[in-house]
């Protein structure tokens, strides 16, 4: 388990700060550096102070800490992550099956939550309504949660993005807007912007709706300009091409759904190629069966 002193001195390199400058006026550089090796102790009170110079609450500092320490949760999403991607049912099953194992035997309700998730994504693999399969008063529970939680750590924002899809839409749209800002006050960590970005474009999903409705008048307009500005304000990097294709998708979606269907086309074709050279082909095929499905409902709708 990581001390505190290694965060403290993470966070301090993070934002530019000399040992010196956090020191000065609570404790001797050299009982700070002892600190932040883990070499000695430090009262609640003199902790209190070092975080008031690193501009942090001790809640901000716990999801923090919380972040640099492996967790098992953390192969678990990932997991799921890389299933999804290959198109892997079974291996969807089999974590559901596990996680209902696990709900049964602990009577824990984060694993209800985790079936809920796994539920979804099999849903969407088989091109399925997930309304059949999911009790509304699960759905309201895990609302309730999301809402009552003060200080969203890792876990939070991954079981939300994972399982937005069976919210309302008002709840989508509250719940993204409280996530995207509270992650503003971690934004020099990159972790924490992989995850909000992740959670912005299942939004943006979302909102863009079914193939079925992209020839009905437009909805969401202004909220779709919304989440795409946010996504822009985090500046995703270069090298991260899933994600960079993810948002061209996203971008092609948007302009098919607004009639620009040349350009629309153009932009999904490119991202399926990038998904393909990544050798996500199950992500590949789905978007290239989606882009089919539009433009055929496009062709009827239009007749």
């Amino acid at each position: 388990m990581i001390a505190y002193g290694e965060t403290v001195r993470q966070i301090r390199e993070q934002k530019g700060l000399t040992m010196k400058v956090v020191a000065d006026g609570i404790c001797s550089i050299s009982f700070l550096s002892k600190f932040e090796r883990g070499d000695s102790d430090i009262t609640l009170g003199l902790f209190t102070r070092v975080l008031d110079k690193l501009m942090m609450s001790f809640d901000e500092f716990l999801f923090v800490h919380n972040e640099f320490q492996p967790r098992q949760l953390e192969q678990f999403f990932k997991s799921i992550g890389n299933a999804y991607k290959r198109g892997d049912k079974d291996a969807l099953r089999k974590l559901k099956e596990q996680e209902t194992k696990n709900s049964k035997q602990s009577g824990v309700e984060m694993y209800q939550y985790h079936v809920l998730m796994l539920q979804m994504y099999e849903s969407i693999i088989d091109n399925k309504a997930m309304d059949e399969e999911v009790h509304k008063e699960d759905i309201q529970r895990l609302a309730d949660y999301f809402f009552g939680v003060e200080v969203w750590g890792h876990y939070e924002f991954m079981l939300y993005n994972a399982t937005m899809f069976f919210l309302e839409t008002e709840m989508v749209l509250q719940l993204s807007r409280t996530a995207y800002e509270k992650s503003i006050r971690y934004q020099e960590f990159q972790k924490v912007n992989e995850v909000i970005g992740t959670i912005l474009m299942n939004t943006i999903t979302y909102l863009l709706g079914p193939v079925n409705q992209f020839t009905n008048e437009m909805r969401f307009q202004a909220e779709l300009n919304e989440f795409f500005s946010y996504l822009n304000a985090l500046s995703i990097p270069e090298h991260k091409l899933f994600e960079r294709a993810n948002l061209l998708e996203l971008k092609g979606a948007y302009k098919l759904r607004m009639g620009e269907k040349e350009r629309g086309t153009a932009m999904i074709h490119k991202a399926i190629h990038i998904y393909t050279e990544l050798g996500a082909v199950g992500l590949a095929d789905r978007m290239g069966n989606y882009l089919d499905h539009i433009i055929a409902y496009q062709k009827t709708g239009s007749q």
